[in-house]
Parts: C-alpha cells; structure tokens; sequence
C-alpha cells in the first residue's frame, strides 16, 4: 500500500514535470509566435514609413523642379527684357556718348 501510494506520487510527480515541460514549451510556441506577428508587423511599418518618404521626397523633388523651371523662365524673360532695352537704347546711349566727348574734347 504504501509501495503503492509512492509510485502513485512518482507517477504524479512525473505528470507534473512532463506538464511543466509542455507548458514551457507552449509558452516558447507562443512568445515565438507573438516575436514573429511583432517583426511582421514591424517590417510592414517600416515599408509603409519608406513609401511615404518616398512619396513626400518625390512630391519635393517635383515641386523643386517646378520652382526652378519657373525661376530659370523669369530669368530668361528678364535676359530677354534686358536684351531689348540695350538693343533699343543701344544707339542713343552711343549717340549720347558721342556728343558728351565731343563736348568735353571738342570736335575735331
């Protein structure tokens, strides 16, 4: 009987160990699984951050080059303006010119 209750508690004890072992391994299973949601999830953020970075840096660059195109237009137009205005002021300036020396030095 008491040979009995001894391999009773034996066989208790070693339920008890192969259930702590299972219960440590189902713990494993899970934090694994939960460690590998978290990088999936983590990973699928940081692609979302990278294309929005990307988008933005993309919306830059074209608004960038909007400005620049729009800057190398008006400093052509004023290269344009400039250009008129000593071709049209050209011979009058010349003239002017002409007559000041004239003045100052005397026709010769």
């Amino acid at each position: 009987m008491v040979l009995e209750a001894l391999d009773r508690i034996r066989e208790a004890e070693d339920k008890i160990e192969e259930m702590r072992h299972l219960v440590k391994e189902e713990i494993r299973s899970y934090e694994q699984t939960k460690s590998d949601d978290f990088k999936k999830k983590q990973e699928e953020s940081q692609a979302k951050v990278t294309a929005l970075l990307h988008e933005i840096e993309g919306q830059k660059k074209e608004e960038l080059q909007k400005e620049k195109d729009s800057l190398l237009s008006e400093a052509n137009e004023q290269n344009q303006n400039f250009k008129e205005k000593y071709e049209k002021n050209k011979e009058s300036i010349i003239d002017h010119v002409i007559e000041r020396v004239k003045k100052i030095y005397g026709s010769q």
